[in-house]
């Protein structure tokens, strides 16, 4: 089962390394916004489940802005900032301590973000997939089978996203290519090749003989519930 899309509200000035198209790989509503103003209208008219600031990006200072945010709406705010914030560094993310709910310093991991999102957002809605033994959060890029998790990178995640919200239909190569790689090229199709293979030692018992993630040839592929034949 699935639930709506997750609103979050980004706060980010220019066109510089969003984390928004990382987000909506994940399955989550991103509501890019540049300014504190136009920030704190859509706290009001969009009702997020989360902020995220990034505050090198903004000419607006950020801890008023979370302030800000707080007073209109009790949200979690995450905050991205340089290492230690504008206290020259003394302590990562001490500057904002007394506002945003987290900080993560920049250079980001896609998997600390993930996982830093996963915790902030209120109980109950963390979107997650189900199929057999298989409990998957796009949210995170964890996999749970029966007792073992593990972690899915974002192409991998993004396949099994695709593959578990359409059970029981063909996905072709060609729109495979199109929404993980988004490229219409499918001259030559190695990396999804390797990507399927890849995801096949994650979900099944054994690879060889797949009964999830089932090859239809000269077509694409096809998931499915092997416990519902």
């Amino acid at each position: 089962m699935r639930s709506a899309a997750i609103k979050i509200l980004l706060v980010q000035g220019g066109l510089g390394d969003s984390v928004g198209p990382l987000l909506e790989r994940h399955g989550y509503r991103v509501i890019w916004v540049q300014t504190a103003k136009q920030a704190l209208e859509r706290v009001v008219s969009e009702k997020p489940a989360l902020v995220i600031i990034d505050a090198p990006s903004l000419i607006a200072n950020p801890e008023k802005l979370c302030q800000e945010i707080k007073r209109t709406k009790d949200l979690p705010v995450l905050m991205l900032g340089e290492q230690g914030g504008r206290d020259n560094g003394a302590q990562p993310g001490r500057a904002y301590a007394g506002c945003a709910d987290e900080f993560l310093p920049r250079p980001l991991r896609a998997r600390q973000l993930l996982l830093r999102i996963a915790k902030l957002l209120p109980e109950g809605l963390t979107t997650e997939l189900r199929c057999g033994d298989l409990v998957f959060r796009p949210a995170d890029g964890i996999l749970r089978k029966r007792d073992k998790e593990v972690y899915l990178n974002p192409k991998l995640s993004r396949l099994l996203q695709l593959f578990m919200q359409h059970p029981g239909e063909v996905l072709t190569r060609r729109m495979l290519m199109q929404q993980v790689w988004d490229t219409d090229y499918v001259g030559d199709t190695r990396t999804l090749d390797v990507h399927i293979r890849w995801l096949r030692l994650a979900i099944e018992d054994n690879p060889t003989m797949p009964v999830y993630l089932r090859t239809v040839r000269g077509q694409g592929y096809c998931f499915q519930n092997p416990k519902k034949k």
